[in-house]
């Protein structure tokens, strides 16, 4: 179903119109999380496993359609929780379970592989928890993720944070899509350096 209501013939235009805006460069193609969409076929290629990636097609064109209705704001610099942002609370669990568990499930045995990994996605090392990362996972949009690794009493712990911009430009279910498309990227980087 969902498959069918994000189509790229739906879609195509709005989001051709993200050609040299909101951060995305004026290309036949916009790039980000190491993926390239072509604007002509609304086709996506894996960068970093180098081979077409349909199965996340619907799911980007729903995110990059409501990006592509934004207009640029500044970045605050204020970290806000997925429980922050408008309705958080109703889809934390799942965003917990589909965004957060998988960075805590591959990253948590050997914090500083996240770190190794975020570089394949351009991220920037910050100073939070045993590692921490900011990544923008669309060009305006960045996202925090930090981790503390497991230990002999405590399991592994994770959390993504967001500028308080983030509204802005998605919707809280569009920004849930975009932390896990980011997180399974993480896992895709750490497979491709490992």
């Amino acid at each position: 179903m969902y498959r069918d209501i994000w189509t790229w013939e739906k879609y195509k235009y709005k989001i051709n119109t993200l050609k040299g805006r909101l951060g995305f460069a004026d290309s036949l193609s916009l790039k980000f999380l190491k993926l390239t969409l072509s604007l002509e076929t609304g086709k996506i290629l894996d960068e970093i496993r180098t081979k077409p990636f349909p199965e996340i097609e619907p799911e980007v064109y729903c995110i990059l359609s409501g990006y592509a209705e934004s207009q640029p704001v500044p970045e605050t610099y204020k970290l806000i929780s997925f429980s922050q942002l408008p309705g958080g609370q109703v889809y934390k669990n799942a965003f917990i379970r589909r965004a957060v568990q998988p960075v805590e499930k591959t990253f948590g045995s050997d914090a500083q592989r996240l770190w190794e990994a975020a570089k394949l996605l351009s991220g920037e090392k910050l100073s939070y928890g045993d590692c921490s990362v900011k990544i923008r996972a669309l060009p305006l949009m960045p996202i925090v993720i930090i981790l503390y690794g497991a230990t002999s009493e405590f399991s592994a712990s994770a959390n993504m944070l967001f500028d308080s911009s983030a509204s802005n430009y998605l919707s809280t279910e569009q920004l849930a899509m975009l932390s896990e498309l980011t997180s399974a990227r993480l896992r895709h980087a750490y497979e491709a350096i490992t």
